[in-house]
């Protein structure tokens, strides 16, 4: 992706802030190994982790997730809580989802909005539209669709949580249904894929260094999705 945005992306700058840009962008992942370990990108992990909790929760206080996030408060309006949080959202449909694939595995239904509406004036805009969940040859898959992506600040922890969300899935519908599921890939489809000018340098970098292992998660240890849950709090904090 960082390979593609500078040698091919073109250059736009919203809010004045340039970046190189690809249109109708998609990655796809293995949701088995979710985790972003290119040393030289320097991810906070205990954010990563504390993040897809925080979601998974259904928080949007900016009391509970700003202790593992020297920047995130920036993004509330009134320090309070955040306008575009994606946990009160999943976690309101989080339930029909799960139901939905239960009664029809092959649906093409179990769609988790994100989106608001004519949203106001804010600093937190939602960059994901929304997440579809598709159960196909045993396997679970997601496909999320974005309207923006910044490759370099969002696109890691994004990969990570939407694979939490994928995995909470899984597990809800093992201990609920009795019906067991691997998990498959990731679909990221940006309506704006991009790099902002500030991070150039640091992802050739990147780019010039060799990458680590990946790190593969599993989720056969856990009972049900709230285990899991109190897991990535766990990781977070310790």
């Amino acid at each position: 992706m960082l390979s593609d945005l500078l040698d091919k992306g073109e250059l736009s700058s919203p809010r004045t802030h340039f970046t190189k840009e690809l249109i109708g962008y998609q990655s796809c992942i293995d949701m088995t190994k979710p985790f972003l370990n290119i040393p030289e990108r320097k991810l906070g992990n205990q954010f990563r982790y504390a993040e897809a909790a925080w979601i998974l929760s259904g928080d949007n206080r900016v009391s509970t997730i700003a202790p593992y996030s020297k920047m995130i408060s920036q993004f509330s309006d009134d320090g309070v809580r955040f306008f575009g949080s994606y946990g009160p959202k999943i976690v309101d449909q989080i339930s029909y989802v799960i139901n939905l694939l239960d009664q029809d595995p092959y649906t093409r239904q179990a769609v988790i909005n994100i989106w608001r509406e004519k949203p106001p004036q804010s600093k937190d805009i939602p960059c994901t539209t929304n997440l579809q969940f598709v159960i196909r040859n045993n396997t679970i898959h997601c496909i999320a669709n974005m309207r923006s992506s910044d490759a370099w600040l969002g696109w890691p922890y994004d990969v990570f949580n939407f694979t939490c969300v994928s995995i909470y899935i899984l597990l809800q519908l093992k201990s609920m249904h009795n019906v067991n599921y691997k998990l498959g890939t990731l679909t990221v489809n940006a309506g704006s894929q991009h790099l902002y000018k500030r991070d150039w340098e640091q992802a050739k970098h990147c780019l010039n260094n060799v990458w680590d292992t990946p790190f593969i998660i599993t989720h056969s240890q856990f009972k049900d999705g709230e285990t899991f849950i109190n897991s990535l709090w766990n990781s977070a904090r310790g």
